[in-house]
C-alpha cells in the first residue's frame, strides 16, 4: 500500500472518528500525538459504567514516557462509590495498516477491577452471616503469589487463582455456600447488568475448606471454583462453570451443587482427599 493511500486512509478515519466521537479525543492520532486526556478518561468511564453512577474526580496526572510513543497515568477518586483507581493512557502502533498512532487506555478494566475489589467488604459481611471467611485483596494477592499447586486429574494447577477466595469450615453447608454464591452473582450483576464483570473478562469465585482454629490459609483444601460471566451468561452458566456442563435446569444443578459441596466438606473433616 502506497504512502499516499495510507495518508488518505488516515485522514478519512480521523475525520470519521472526530465526527462519531463527540467531545472525546478520536482514537487515531499522529505518531507523536497526545494520549487520551484526563477529561477523556472521565467521560469514557462515566458513560461506560453509567448504571453504577460514577462521579470521577482527578487526583493526579503524570507522564510515564514521551518516546517513541507517549504514555500518561491518571488517578481518579470515584466520589459516588468511594474508591480510588489508576489507569494508563498511551499512543501505540495502529492496528490498521496506516501511518500515525492509536490512542488506547486501560481505564475501563482498571475501574472495574477497583470497583469489584471495593466490594470485598460487602461480600465479607455476607460471608460472615454464614460463618464463612473471605480473603481480603491483600491476602488474595499473597496466596496467589504463593504458587501452591493442587492436583486436577493428571495435571497440577494453581490452588489459589480465584478473584474471591471463600473459606468454609466444619459447620458450613452446601446450601449456605450456594446462597452466598447467588448473592455474589446478584451483587456483581445487579439487574443482570454484566458490564463490570465483562470489563475484567469474568470474575472467578473459589471455595476452600479451612477448619476453625487454623489461621494459615495456605493449608486450605480446594472445594470448587465458579466463574461469573458477562451479559450473555446467566446464573445457570455460573453453576455449570463449577460442576461441568448439564442439560438440566438451574434448580436441578443447584441441588447437585449443594450435595457436592456437602460431600467435600465431610471428606475434608474425615481427612480424606477431596
Amino acid at each position: 500500500m502506497s504512502l499516499f493511500v495510507k495518508s488518505v486512509l488516515l485522514i478519512i478515519v480521523c475525520v470519521c472518528s472526530v465526527v462519531l466521537g463527540g467531545c472525546t479525543s478520536s482514537r487515531l492520532t499522529l505518531f507523536d500525538g497526545d494520549p487520551y486526556t484526563a477529561d477523556d478518561i472521565k467521560s469514557m468511564v462515566e458513560e461506560h459504567f453509567e448504571a453504577y453512577h460514577p462521579r470521577l474526580v482527578l487526583q493526579s496526572s503524570k507522564v510515564i514516557t514521551t518516546k517513541p510513543y507517549k504514555r500518561n497515568e491518571y488517578t481518579f477518586f470515584d466520589e459516588n462509590n468511594g474508591f480510588v483507581f489508576s489507569a494508563r493512557a498511551s499512543v501505540e502502533v495502529p492496528q490498521l495498516p496506516i501511518p500515525g498512532g492509536q490512542r488506547v487506555t486501560t481505564a475501563n478494566m482498571r475501574y472495574a477491577e477497583a470497583y469489584l475489589n471495593h466490594m470485598n467488604g460487602n461480600i465479607a459481611g455476607l460471608a460472615a452471616k454464614y460463618g464463612f471467611h473471605i480473603a481480603t485483596p491483600e491476602e488474595s494477592e499473597t496466596l496467589f503469589k504463593s504458587q501452591i499447586m493442587r492436583q486436577e486429574g493428571t495435571s497440577t494447577v494453581p490452588l489459589f487463582e480465584a478473584d474471591d477466595m471463600i473459606f468454609l469450615n466444619q459447620t458450613s453447608t452446601g446450601a449456605n455456600a450456594l446462597a452466598l454464591l447467588r448473592q455474589m452473582y446478584d451483587l456483581y450483576k445487579p439487574n443482570g447488568d454484566g458490564v463490570l464483570v465483562s470489563s475484567v473478562y469474568g470474575r472467578k469465585i473459589g471455595f476452600y475448606y479451612l477448619p476453625n482454629g487454623e489461621t494459615d490459609k495456605r493449608k486450605a483444601l480446594y472445594i470448587a471454583k465458579f466463574r461469573i460471566g458477562g451479559d450473555k451468561e446467566e446464573w445457570r452458566d455460573t453453576l455449570m462453570s463449577g460442576i461441568g456442563y448439564s442439560d438440566e435446569n438451574a434448580e436441578h444443578i443447584e441441588r447437585k451443587l449443594v450435595a457436592l459441596i456437602d460431600r467435600k466438606i465431610q471428606q475434608a473433616i474425615q481427612g480424606e482427599t477431596i
